[in-house]
């Protein structure tokens, strides 16, 4: 057989479905990939395998009764948590001393989803204290590596769900996205990220409903594994505002639909204003030459027609940071690393209404100027990085390099948020590999509740750049 771990979890499901192998055989040779990449790139902060193994144990008995019910759809597949969401009866520590021991009565609204499909959730994936950089790296659970060359970081904050998905550690990542958490470790790591649209998926855990810039969000390898997950964790839920309403399903469609014939896309090459380094512009452009050739009209331009200003993103994000960790209680703030103990103080953050409603408006606006971009073109396409990952080990002043020369961070990837100020869906999706061999990816957003126009994105993309049995070798020498 196959190695079952470097197949879609639908195709799982199905194996597991018709007796061609038992769940807890997925589950050991699961337990076996993850030793092997923990002990290399360190995705996990928590792992539940005495759970996993009674879970495994006790569908496989149900398996072996004469007469079966009708199987959940995702029967017996493993999967993983971004640990910034609770997890019932898991420790959930959102990357933070401040909350080590902590252990939720309860899923959040997408985890028990996925249960009640029939998924065995097996660990938490690491995060930044509180998704607080683009780096996965907290005091807590030490640094995370990239699977792909461990001297570089997955990025962030997702960047244990992007391991994970890399490295077929379970084939359904649950994670956030709240200015590219999901899509730079997806675009770091070679696979896919998607950001859904503002509710889609419910996220009533977080705790700013009405200023909200976060997204429930998705790592896996394979398209038919993000439509699977998409289409049993999307649902109105009472709790998020943003939820309230009917979400459309997804679908596979067939490569004979011609799902990309006529439509039109817009490539902008600088979004924010932004250089991309030339090495990984040319793998975009070479992807965007295989979508035209499967009937996608794409424009190219270099300047930015949205006028978008990535500190609108960040500021807010750091804003959001500083309410949290002031509410904390002394205890808890004296356990804080120092990125989020410098929050703690005016000095070290200050912001104030007039500034914030400021901000609030050209938010607004900036939702104006794309949804009028959508009156011309389908898609909206940039690259999802701008360089190379920078080094996993922190540093003082941790830059990456654009055209040979120094940059900052936010010039990696702050385009990116624009999806999360205006709540728009926005994937990433593996297009090729620079000179280095590292994955790079495309960045595509589509128009609210969309979805479908990423997934036949993805769908044409892996069948003229097939990024699925690109597996890195894991060597640990």
């Amino acid at each position: 057989m196959t190695d079952v771990l470097s197949l879609p979890g639908t195709a799982i499901a199905r194996l597991i479905r018709d007796r061609q192998i038992s769940v807890v055989e997925v589950m050991e040779k699961t337990r076996e990939r993850a030793a092997q990449v923990q002990q290399i790139c360190n995705p996990f902060v928590t792992l539940g395998w005495s759970e996993a193994f009674v879970e495994a144990q006790r569908c496989d008995r149900h398996l072996q009764q004469s007469s079966v019910d009708p199987l959940p759809p995702l029967y017996g597949i493993p999967f993983t948590v971004k640990d910034l969401l609770s997890t019932q009866g898991m420790r959930t520590t959102y990357g933070s001393r401040s909350f080590g021991t902590h252990v939720p009565d309860e899923d959040v609204v997408a985890v028990a989803r996925l249960r009640a499909a029939g998924a065995i959730l097996i660990g938490k994936t690491t995060t930044p204290e509180f998704a607080a950089q683009v780096l996965t790296d907290s005091v807590l659970s030490g640094i995370t590596r990239n699977p792909w060359d461990t001297t570089l970081t997955p990025g962030g904050s997702s960047g244990g769900a992007g391991v994970a998905a890399a490295t077929g550690v379970g084939p359904f990542a649950i994670s956030t996205d709240g200015g590219g958490s999901s899509r730079i470790p997806a675009a770091a790591c070679g696979v896919l990220g998607l950001k859904v649209t503002m509710g889609a998926i419910p996220h009533e855990s977080w705790p700013f409903h009405f200023g909200n810039n976060s997204s429930i969000s998705i790592n896996c390898r394979y398209p038919e594994d993000l439509v699977a997950m998409f289409n049993v964790m999307a649902g109105s839920h009472h709790l998020d505002p943003w939820s309230r309403r009917a979400i459309k399903p997804v679908a596979v469609r067939s490569e004979k639909e011609d799902t990309l014939k006529g439509k039109k896309a817009l490539f902008i090459a600088e979004l924010a204003g932004l250089q991309c380094d030339a090495s990984l512009l040319r793998v975009n452009e070479r992807a965007l030459d295989k979508l035209r050739s499967r009937g996608l009209e794409v424009t190219q331009i270099t300047s930015d027609p949205l006028d978008f200003a990535p500190g609108i993103a960040t500021q807010m994000m750091a804003a959001n940071l500083a309410a949290r960790v002031r509410a904390m209680r002394p205890e808890q703030q004296t356990l804080l690393g120092p990125v989020l103990r410098s929050l703690l103080v005016e000095k070290g953050f200050h912001s104030d209404g007039v500034q914030m409603q400021a901000e609030a408006i050209g938010r607004s606006r900036l939702y104006d100027r794309l949804e009028g971009q959508f009156r011309h073109y389908d898609l909206i396409l940039t690259p999802t990085l701008n360089a190379r990952p920078p080094p996993a080990d922190p540093e003082e002043d941790q830059r990456v390099k654009i055209n040979g020369e120094p940059a900052s961070l936010e010039r990696w990837w702050s385009h990116l948020s624009i999806a999360n100020l205006t709540g728009h869906p926005a994937i990433s999706i593996p297009c090729g590999t620079d000179e280095q061999g590292l994955p790079v990816g495309l960045h595509a957003i589509a128009d609210w509740d969309c979805e479908q126009q990423l997934v036949d994105l993805a769908l044409v993309m892996a069948s003229v750049w097939d990024w699925t049995q690109n597996f890195p070798s894991l060597d640990n020498d």
